[in-house]
């Protein structure tokens, strides 16, 4: 069988429990915008995970609320609205040799549904700091091989301890600092506040290091949520547009997943994302702001008349 997953922990993790249950044979990262294009060659004995439905595929584990299949919908695996697609996958099989994996799982949990702390991205430690460690590359085939990597190390021993001291990810580990300065850096220069809104535009900033999603409400405590602007992915003529909700300070619960899968891409309530086409990119950026700052105002003014009865 063929696992085709995403690139971040939550697929790497469900890598790590697809591999003790299934035969897989080999592992393809891709990101979602890959599957919704329709594009890529699926067969009926691959396993997708952590991303968007193909009818194509033998099996399917998601817990994106974007995702939610229609009532009805007949087909090998599960969806549900669980913190992680790993924890999709350890309920479904109820295998008690995958218990094992069970303190990973919480942290999988606690990572992919944002339920951080400000200190976990002011320091990032243990597995929160291997998330950080798996996009670090311009070359996609160098990060993917590292994945796999991670996967074994996973796989032979689930102690995060030990993990860190694998040569491989003590040295992508060591660099997760330096690039979450230069990428703070990078923010302040090119992010501005439009309301509740910090906005980032990115596009030009070729030496964009990895950084991460959570930053941006370090540097701007504020914002009830971000709308950023990523480089040009130049052989497509796309840009990425990432969206999110504050998780340090005042949200209005703005739904991100609903908003990201209006404009073809998909994701949580609190953090979204979307490819885009290049010359579109800044007005759908902008309406996405416009969005937010009247939905944040709308929610002002209900909470204000709520307080005065």
């Amino acid at each position: 069988m063929r696992l085709i997953t995403h690139t971040d922990l939550d697929a790497v993790a469900c890598a790590v429990l697809l591999w003790e249950v299934e035969e897989i044979l080999e592992v393809k990262f891709v990101d979602p915008a890959t599957i919704q294009a329709g594009k890529m060659p699926i067969f009926k004995y691959d396993i997708i995970a952590d991303l968007p439905y193909d009818k194509r595929c033998g099996m399917w584990f998601d817990h994106h609320e974007s995702n939610k299949p229609p009532e009805g919908r007949k087909f090998e695996g599960a969806w549900a609205p669980k913190p992680s697609a790993a924890r999709v996958i350890y309920d479904y099989y109820e295998n008690p040799y995958l218990e094992k994996y069970s303190d990973m799982l919480a942290e999988v949990d606690r990572i992919d549904s944002g339920k951080l702390q400000l200190e976990d991205v002011q320091n990032p430690q243990g597995w929160f700091l291997l998330s950080n460690t798996l996009e670090m590359e311009a070359e996609k085939h160098k990060d993917d091989e590292y994945r796999e990597h991670v996967i074994q190390l996973i796989r032979k021993s689930p102690a995060i301890g030990e993990i860190l001291k694998d040569p491989q990810v003590s040295m992508r580990a060591a660099r997760v600092g330096d690039e979450f300065e230069r990428f703070a850096a990078i923010l302040k220069e090119s992010t501005v506040m439009v309301g509740r809104v910090a906005y980032s535009d990115l596009r030009k900033r070729a030496d964009l290091p990895r950084g991460n999603n959570y930053l941006v409400y370090s540097l701007f405590p504020q914002a009830a949520c971000s709308v950023r602007l990523m480089p040009e992915i130049e052989e497509k003529g796309m840009v990425k547009i990432s969206v999110g909700n504050n998780l340090f300070g005042e949200q209005c619960g703005f739904d991100v997943g609903a908003a990201m899968k209006r404009i073809g891409g998909g994701g949580h309530k609190g953090v979204g994302g979307a490819r885009v086409k290049s010359e579109e990119a800044e007005a759908i950026a902008k309406r996405l702001v416009e969005e937010i700052n009247d939905f944040c105002a709308r929610k002002g003014k209900q909470r204000q008349a709520e307080e005065g009865n």
